[in-house]
């Protein structure tokens, strides 16, 4: 046993060194190399998935039909037709009625109320103190996108709050689309109750004025005074009275 054993011990010996060699270039490749190589198969990969794509959409891009110039005559006869000259603070008030009252569930409105505030303009005419004062109006305060309008613009603010279920409300403000001028949401809050929700809506419902001179500076930051308007709000009944309106 002796001499096979050492002929072994030799063995072992004579192919230690090529075993550790083995050994480093085997775990070389797991703790180094494999990682790496890894990441850039997958960099690779991720290249040419990006340059298909642009590909892709060059080619959609060149299919795709030029857009026509801004037609500036077009926007203002649309504008013209949207937005209403006449005051029609008190029709979109009614059409809001008309809505609430038309989708609450029998027995399930509370505390509907129906407001509007004083009439804003987007013109500057007071003074500075003025101004200021009425720039820091919160939702009623002054909107410096009044001034691209080639109009003078005012706007209403109009409060709707009630109590119903949150189907009422959905339905509400879908048919915000069908008032007879444009307003602008100011604020929806929907406020979870039991066994109703609380919604209270904010619009502003915009009036179209006097055309403006193209040379005619922009509104500079600050609206004129408010003016009271013909829905000014007016003492409501209570607010647990079912259609109270102001």
């Amino acid at each position: 046993m002796k001499p096979r054993t050492g002929g072994l011990a030799e063995a072992l010996e004579r192919l230690l060194p090529f075993l550790t060699i083995v050994a480093v270039v085997t775990a070389g490749w797991f703790w180094l190399v494999q990682p790496r190589l890894g990441a850039y198969l997958r960099a690779r990969t991720d290249s040419a998935a990006l340059e298909e794509r642009m590909r892709t959409l060059q080619q959609a891009s060149a299919r795709a039909r030029p857009q026509p110039p801004a037609n500036l005559e077009r926007t203002q006869r649309e504008f013209e037709a949207r937005m209403s000259a006449e005051d029609t603070v008190a029709d979109v008030a009614a059409a809001l009625a008309q809505a609430v009252l038309a989708n609450a569930p029998a027995g399930k409105l509370r505390a509907f109320v129906i407001e509007s505030g004083d009439r804003m303009s987007s013109r500057p005419q007071g003074g500075s103190g003025e101004t200021a004062a009425i720039a820091g109006g919160g939702i009623d305060g002054v909107d410096p996108r009044l001034a691209l309008f080639p109009y003078a613009v005012t706007y209403t603010p109009v409060r709707v709050s009630f109590e119903s279920t949150f189907e009422a409300a959905g339905n509400v403000l879908w048919q915000l689309r069908d008032l007879p001028t444009f307003v602008e949401v100011r604020s929806a809050t929907l406020t979870r109750g039991l066994p109703l929700m609380r919604v209270e809506l904010v619009v502003r419902v915009l009036q179209r004025g006097v055309a403006l001179d193209a040379a005619t500076p922009g509104m500079s930051g600050a609206a004129g005074p408010a003016v009271a308007g013909p829905t000014a709000p007016r003492l409501a009944p209570s607010a647990a009275a079912v259609g109270a309106v102001r």
